[in-house]
């Protein structure tokens, strides 16, 4: 259930996408009640519902993992429902209500079962877990190291505690320099540990450092098809003006991912950058396709034009810039140099 959950809390730190104390007036948990509250109607013709009274606890917390990894949310509190009959205190149970809570936008319930969990279970590691990977998702972050060190104390084979110690140093120091040996370590402990891997190739890109590149390389061992790493290499290249390799990169992630708004941009700043700038228009009119609120594609698409004489369609679209961002400058600064340029044709 780890592995399941861990990239789902690792976006939400890296993004910001964190509970502030106004979001949980949209908890549906204002009363304290931890219960589950979906309504769905299951439906036997999924094969996913089956006659319950004869299936064990295990059979039961077997199939609430399953419908848990396959989002079938319905069907995993059906299955944790029957499972809390027989023994409401077992530490899956109460693990993977911890999970469905949260991903049906319940964080404090997820957070008072959790707990639940980890006091009814000193040596309990799956709820603590869970509850540091919260912890930081809450910028709560000094109780995220008691757990994290909870964890290696618990297990010192186990990675998710390392992993989780340099987050929440990371966190709290806002220093990587700290963080990086318990990368590293979750990374000795479980070699295809990609979150870790992946996190490591943050830090050292952001120094500019060429491991990153390693890093990278050895998460696109365990799975090419990673059109995001392809671009995290594509913005690593084109931090160092490696312009060649950054298209590359970009080329290889658009092919994985036809709808990677992001890598068509980055490759038409690159094309801009070498002054290509009809194929850099086609990339931005890519990435506007891919995601019509792009802004800066819109700005990138409106520069090229302009600077292909195409002023009219310059116009339009540094005008789009500035329905979306009413206060962005160099779009105005775009308007009064095309206006200038029809003023003299």
């Amino acid at each position: 259930m780890a592995k399941f959950i861990l990239p789902f809390f690792l976006g939400l730190i890296l993004i910001g996408c964190v509970s502030t104390p106004a979001d949980e007036k949209n908890n549906m948990n204002e009363s304290g009640n931890d219960s589950l509250l979906l309504q769905d109607t299951l439906d036997a013709s999924t094969g996913y519902y089956q006659g319950s009274s004869d299936l064990s606890l295990d059979e039961l917390c077997d199939l609430a993992g399953k419908n848990l990894e396959e989002k079938n949310y319905a069907y995993a509190k059906h299955y944790l429902q029957i499972a809390s009959e027989i023994d409401s205190l077992d530490s899956r149970v109460l693990d993977m209500r911890g999970v469905l809570l949260l991903m049906t936008n319940r964080s404090q319930a997820a957070n008072r079962v959790w707990k639940k969990c980890v006091q009814n279970f000193p040596q309990e590691i799956e709820c603590r877990i869970h509850l540091a990977e919260l912890q930081l998702t809450l910028a709560l972050n000094r109780e995220a190291l008691k757990i994290s060190n909870e964890l290696i104390q618990i297990d010192k084979n186990r990675p998710e505690g390392f992993f989780l110690k340099g987050m929440a140093i990371r966190a709290l120091n806002n220093d990587t320099t700290q963080a990086i040996p318990y990368f590293q370590q979750a990374v000795d402990l479980k070699n295809d540990y990609i979150e870790a891997l992946d996190m490591l190739g943050y830090i050292f890109a952001q120094r500019k450092d060429s491991l990153a590149l390693a890093y990278y390389d050895n998460i696109l061992k365990l799975d090419p098809s990673r059109a995001d790493i392809h671009f995290k290499k594509g913005v690593f290249y084109m931090a160092k003006k490696d312009w060649n390799k950054a298209m590359a990169s970009y080329e290889t992630a658009i092919k994985l991912n036809p709808q990677d708004a992001d890598s068509y941009y980055n490759l038409g700043y690159v094309l801009t950058e070498l002054k290509l700038y009809d194929k850099a228009r086609i990339q931005f009119s890519r990435s506007i396709e891919a995601a019509p609120r792009n802004y800066k594609a819109h700005y990138g698409r409106a520069y090229t034009a302009e600077m292909l004489g195409d002023v009219s369609n310059a116009l339009l679209d540094y005008k789009e810039v500035l329905v979306m961002r009413p206060n962005h400058t160099p779009s105005k600064e775009g308007i009064l140099r095309v206006n200038k340029l029809m003023k003299i044709k």
